[in-house]
């Protein structure tokens, strides 16, 4: 393997590293500081290839300063459908990503 690759696999994994690094903050940061509201269901989009399934569902929801945001739902269960009204938790720095509350 040259060098041109060795460099190249390394930018991938740090970068995949940052995402998930980033991500796993942003969730923990929502269940530690999050903010509850209801929310509707607004779109599920299977933004996938055939054969993969990669389904997003979103949420329509009023943070407590009054702005409308659609954000995605980051722990969404199968069964919802666009319009199904759900609680909700975000984040003030993070708008864009909600999680589902469950029970």
């Amino acid at each position: 393997m040259d060098t041109t690759k060795i460099l190249l696999t390394a930018g991938v994994l740090v970068l995949i590293a940052a995402v998930l690094f980033f991500t796993r903050k942003i969730k923990r940061e929502i269940e530690e500081n999050g903010i509850e509201t209801w929310g509707v269901i607004s779109r599920i989009v299977d933004e996938g290839t055939s054969p993969d399934i990669n389904i997003n569902y979103y949420a329509r929801y009023v943070t407590a300063d009054g702005k409308e945001v659609e954000g995605v739902i980051s722990n969404p269960d199968t069964g919802l459908t666009e319009g199904q009204r759900v609680r909700l938790k975000y984040h003030p720095k993070y708008t864009q990503n909600a999680r589902l509350i469950r029970g």
